[in-house]
């Protein structure tokens, strides 16, 4: 169903619920490799959403009380974490294997293929999924979580690159991809690549903070504005979809960012 500007769906007044109080921590992953836009856009976003929660940034009276909302970029090891074209970050904090973070955010990036065999990260994911929390992934980022083996028959959407990859690997990846996709109930919220992470991420926001929040935060970052009311919906746009290309692209960048995993011993 078309979305307009200043419209909102059945969907989305069903499914968006109050300000969820629970959502006290966000840790996005950063790692060697990863991808400049996919890891600091959400971390962006997520930030200014604890700026709109704590009262920071208040362009009206909100009747919700404000409280702090911890929002870190979390590296696996300590120093400094290089990015797939060279930008160079020091990590809020070095992600510890006992913590646990509300919101496990996994974005991708040309080092992603090096994670989805990764042992501890995989653990990590498993983890946060067992214990009730939330894991996000854009792009390739995707491919990490479907590793861990947390992906059940639901549809989840992902950068073009992996997206063949993963349908062969018997995940539900629809042809015609979604900007992201959430899923409520599993706690999984996928995202597409570059272009489509704003979106997804504002997403993300509107549904676990609500509406009030997600209408500031998405004005804050231009979204509301360039794809409209779509951003308190579960599901996002559909992509164009060129076939020929994106098979091109899978043949070159789908044993870098998903390489066939080790055969058991």
């Amino acid at each position: 169903m078309a979305i307009q500007n200043g419209q909102r769906s059945e969907r989305a007044e069903k499914s968006l619920p109050s300000i969820n109080t629970t959502i006290n921590s966000i840790g996005v992953l950063g790692y060697e490799a990863c991808s400049e836009q996919d890891t600091i856009i959400p971390l962006e976003i997520f930030k200014g959403t604890a700026m709109v929660v704590s009262g920071q940034i208040a362009p009206w009276q909100r009747e919700v009380q404000p409280r702090d909302l911890d929002v870190r970029l979390v590296s696996m090891e300590p120093g400094v974490v290089k990015m797939q074209m060279g930008t160079q970050v020091i990590a809020d904090s070095v992600l510890d294997d006992d913590e646990l973070f509300d919101i496990f955010y996994v974005p991708g990036g040309v080092g992603s293929g090096a994670l989805t065999t990764n042992d501890r990260i995989q653990k990590i994911i498993r983890r946060h999924h067992e214990a009730g929390k939330i894991i996000a992934a854009n792009c390739s980022g995707v491919g990490i979580i479907a590793r861990a083996g947390i992906l059940n028959d639901e549809p989840v959407t992902c950068v073009a690159a992996v997206a063949r990859g993963l349908r062969d690997e018997g995940h539900t990846v629809p042809e015609n991809r979604r900007m992201w996709i959430g899923n409520p109930e599993t706690r999984i919220w996928t995202a597409t690549g570059s272009y489509g992470i704003n979106g997804a991420t504002v997403a993300l926001v509107a549904h676990y903070f609500g509406r009030e929040v997600g209408t500031i935060v998405s004005m804050m970052f231009d979204t509301l504005g360039g794809i409209g009311d779509v951003v308190f919906e579960e599901t996002g746009p559909q992509f164009y979809r060129n076939a020929e290309l994106e098979e091109t692209f899978q043949d070159y960048f789908q044993e870098m960012l998903l390489p066939k995993p080790e055969p058991a011993e």
